[in-house]
């Protein structure tokens, strides 16, 4: 039986949390990422791109990825979502808008966001709260060196006096905890939908390394001026459909650190709502009006779970429910990436990020690896 549903092709490092919410919004997912995990293939099809994260994707790896999808199913995609994997590539979104209809911020709004030096500057123009950037790290103060349009938190460090490395620029640290306001943005201003904490998941090379999210949570003390921030950015930049602005919040104090243009790592979390999210994202994009949607009161933590030592997959696993982004059976994962996500659910913030780490320990000794 043919699939009725409209298609939207998704593309990230890991599509699962897009096929999945596609999924919810009565869309039929065609994804391409860098892992083609068990659960992505269950949701539709998918095709593996070579290289990696530490290859990226470029025009030469992706390109024929998506035509072999495209060829295998005789799907016409009627949006192109994408996902992690592009902050730091508005040429390769620029050419893949040209072929399908973007649904997302496009390649100008996406260079201009992600420009550490542009977004420092709106936030100083527009009276936002922002940690100071600098090119050479002073000898007084403390400072983080992060990658340009970074993402996953692997490439943040601590920084030490002097030049920082090309590619590269230094953000004052300040204090607070990690938190995401998820942003639905339609190019002339943007409203805030929900909040969710984050936590990192430190290893021995990438100390910020990121973890996992938690939500929706309750409002910072600052809400008030973090919405009129996101929308004033939205604005700003031209954003378009889900996008998240990121934060460190310390009590009544806030400092914005940076806007990820795109659907982001809190869609598992917060897709819990009367109306889909994606679709709204879908609608947003295409300038339609798009009512607020009323979330859930159930909190939910997804938490990445990553490889200590090498890990070889059973031929034939028996992954519970709650275990996402389930890697191919026989496949092995290498010490340091990731195994799989988790989820959990609670009625409160505590309660579920504290099951989701017990079932992340479980995860890991049901695939024979201790915690160290």
């Amino acid at each position: 039986m043919s699939d009725a549903r409209p298609s939207v092709l998704v593309i990230a490092q890991s599509a699962r949390a897009l096929a999945s919410a596609a999924t919810r919004a009565g869309l039929r997912p065609l994804a391409v990422d860098f892992f083609a995990d068990d659960d992505t293939a269950a949701l539709g099809p998918v095709e593996r791109v070579a290289g990696g994260f530490r290859c990226g994707f470029t025009r030469r790896n992706l390109l024929p990825a998506i035509d072999r999808l495209l060829a295998r199913t005789g799907a016409a995609p009627t949006a192109l979502v994408l996902g992690s994997g592009f902050e730091d590539r508005p040429r390769l979104i620029a050419r893949l808008a040209e072929r399908w209809p973007l649904a997302g911020c496009g390649a100008d709004a996406v260079a201009a966001v992600k420009a550490p030096e542009g977004f420092a500057a709106a936030c100083a123009d527009l009276g936002i709260p922002h940690p100071p950037i600098a090119r050479v790290v002073p000898k007084e103060g403390a400072f983080l060196v992060k990658r340009r349009a970074g993402t996953g938190g692997v490439h943040v460090r601590p920084a030490a006096p002097g030049p920082v490395p090309a590619g590269h620029y230094a953000q004052a640290r300040v204090p607070g905890t990690p938190t995401s306001a998820l942003v639905l943005a339609d190019g002339r201003g943007g409203r805030v939908l929900a909040y969710s904490r984050q936590w990192a998941d430190p290893s021995p090379d990438a100390p910020f390394r990121f973890a996992g999210v938690v939500g929706p949570v309750a409002p910072p003390p600052a809400d008030a001026a973090i919405r009129a921030a996101a929308d004033a950015l939205a604005r700003r930049f031209g954003l378009v459909g889900l996008v998240s602005l990121d934060m460190l919040v310390d009590g009544a104090d806030w400092w914005a650190l940076e806007v990820n243009p795109r659907p982001g790592a809190s869609l598992d979390a917060l897709d819990i709502v009367d109306k889909p999210l994606l679709g709204m994202h879908i609608a947003a994009c295409r300038g339609g009006p798009v009512p607020p949607p009323a979330i859930d009161a159930t909190i939910r933590a997804t938490l990445v779970t990553y490889a200590t030592a090498d890990i070889r997959v059973p031929s034939a696993p028996v992954w519970p429910p709650h275990v996402l982004d389930r890697p191919a059976a026989g496949s092995t994962v290498s010490a340091g990436w990731p195994i799989a996500t988790v989820v959990a659910e609670a009625a409160d913030e505590t309660s579920a990020r504290r099951l989701a780490e017990e079932r992340a320990v479980a995860l890991k000794r049901s695939l024979g690896e201790s915690e160290r």
